[in-house]
């Protein structure tokens, strides 16, 4: 599949890519981020496709015809590796890292581009990343680095600075109760130079949604399982009880704020989306801006945003204070430069 057969959903993006395989400017690592993994496979082959393509056309499209685009045609390009989980733990282990880095490091056969793919690139142990991190910051000449994820936010920051990011979301999900929430409302209050009092209002709007979801976590466990507590006299029962009920309750607030943050990682995706020059319409969920006062910034700086709200997730998933964690991802993103 050729990259602009992409066009009519990212034209803008694809543009852009093309103009870099124009211009000689092809970068080495992209991390490839969106909700369907087959869709980003076939994305990051067209993708290596031209970057890899020794006659393209004047736009930077691939010519269809070059020795290595006929490679690509037929699934059989001699100088790319891919790497996906395979084991039913679906994890990349280091092993599995140092076998895709050992064949990048061999030399490519004479006007072939090393292209190297890796799949459910979340998937990767934490070993494994710090691993890759050499080749990441030191990559072969004449290499391909492709990332492709649904989760990027557990990828390691090191990982994602040191990639060119690609959104590429595509399904839709329901966000109309996060809408009634005024999730969205807040959201469109972050944008650059808006303001550290702008910030401070947002992240309090944003904690005001936790703290409500916090309060409906403790008042479903407790319905649940208010029975477990009669006839209870037993003070170590109590305690274990306790125990018990606290830990549902905070699997259970867990539960509820991934969708908050999922909400907030989307919003800022789409708004880079935009951004770049997709067309609202091509959104996979365009009614999160319905009735807000949603800016745009540059491309960069949107794609700035992005990597703050995964940091913010991934500083929550590691235990981070909420409050702190909140703070920071939205000052960061509002902040007056000078």
């Amino acid at each position: 599949m050729p990259l602009r057969d992409f066009d009519s959903v990212f034209p803008t993006l694809c543009r852009r890519l093309r103009q870099t395989k124009a211009k000689g400017r092809t970068g080495q690592a992209y991390l490839l981020s969106g909700d369907d993994i087959a869709f980003l496979e076939a994305f990051a082959t067209a993708w290596a496709q031209v970057a890899a393509c020794t006659d393209p056309l004047p736009d930077g499209e691939a010519c269809g015809h070059c020795t290595c685009c006929t490679a690509f045609q037929h699934q059989a390009y001699p100088e790319c590796y891919v790497l996906r989980p395979q084991s039913k733990s679906r994890r990349i282990t280091v092993d599995d890292m140092h076998g895709f880095s050992d064949f990048l490091a061999l030399s490519a056969r004479p006007g072939y581009l090393k292209v190297g793919i890796i799949v459910e690139a979340e998937c990767l142990v934490d070993a494994a990343q710090n691993a890759f991190l050499k080749t990441l910051e030191e990559p072969p000449a004449n290499t391909l680095l492709l990332l492709l994820t649904l989760n990027p936010k557990l990828l390691l920051p090191t990982i994602r600075s040191r990639c060119q990011t690609l959104p590429l979301l595509r399904n839709r999900q329901d966000y109309a109760a996060l809408k009634e929430t005024g999730l969205f409302s807040h959201l469109a209050r972050l944008y650059r130079r808006a303001g550290a009092s702008q910030g401070v209002r947002a992240a309090a709007g944003i904690s005001g949604i936790l703290n409500t979801l916090h309060a409906m976590a403790v008042e479903t466990v407790k319905a649940q399982h208010e029975d477990a507590w009669k006839d209870v006299d037993d003070a170590k029962v109590k305690k274990q009880l306790e125990e018990e009920q606290a830990a549902r309750i905070e699997a259970e607030y867990i539960r509820l704020r991934n969708s908050v943050t999922g909400a907030i990682h989307t919003w800022f995706l789409q708004r880079f989306l935009l951004a770049a020059g997709a067309d609202r319409s091509a959104l996979p969920n365009p009614e999160m801006f319905d009735g807000v006062d949603m800016r745009l910034t540059t491309p960069d700086e949107c794609s700035q945003d992005v990597r703050h709200v995964e940091e913010f997730i991934r500083c929550l998933n590691a235990n981070v204070a909420e409050s702190l964690a909140l703070d920071v991802m939205c000052l960061s993103i509002s902040e007056k430069q000078r």
